[in-house]
């Protein structure tokens, strides 16, 4: 396990990493993610052509049960720092575009923007739901 303790007045923010497990701590409040061995991911859907939000959601719901939009902290544990263009292990995910993905993370100062995460160069970033991106599902390992 590994730890690290950022302290700032007022707040103490806490990252552990066990194996491929991350939690996250900030003063009482915690936000942990699944390990992504414990997800399923699909293919990039609607052929990889960027879509609004709207569309992104309701190509997930075609999908069935359990499938659902990732949040943005379960979306860029697939990002690969060390690749660019696209930032993702492209064995693993071979029809990812180097284009943005949509999240089900809203942006808590815009009730019209979600978190993305673009694969271009591995960056988190927000865009409104009328804007177009691309959309990947998630559900818990079958």
């Amino acid at each position: 396990m590994q730890n690290l303790n950022i302290k700032m007045p007022g707040k103490t923010i806490s990252i552990d990493i066990n194996g491929g497990d991350l939690s996250i701590n900030m003063d009482s409040g915690v936000a942990s993610n699944q390990s992504t061995a414990e997800l399923e991911w699909s293919h990039t859907l609607l052929e990889g052509e960027v879509v609004t939000y709207e569309a992104a959601e309701d190509a997930i719901s075609e999908m069935g049960d359990g499938w659902r939009m990732p949040t943005v902290d379960e979306l860029a544990t697939l990002v690969d720092r060390n690749r660019h263009d696209p930032a993702i292990d492209t064995d693993k995910y071979p029809d990812t575009k180097s284009r943005a993905y949509w999240t089900s993370t809203p942006c808590a100062w815009n009730d019209a923007a979600v978190w993305c995460v673009s694969f271009r160069l591995g960056t988190v970033h927000h865009d409104r739901r009328y804007d177009s991106a691309c959309v990947r599902a998630v559900r818990s390992g079958q």
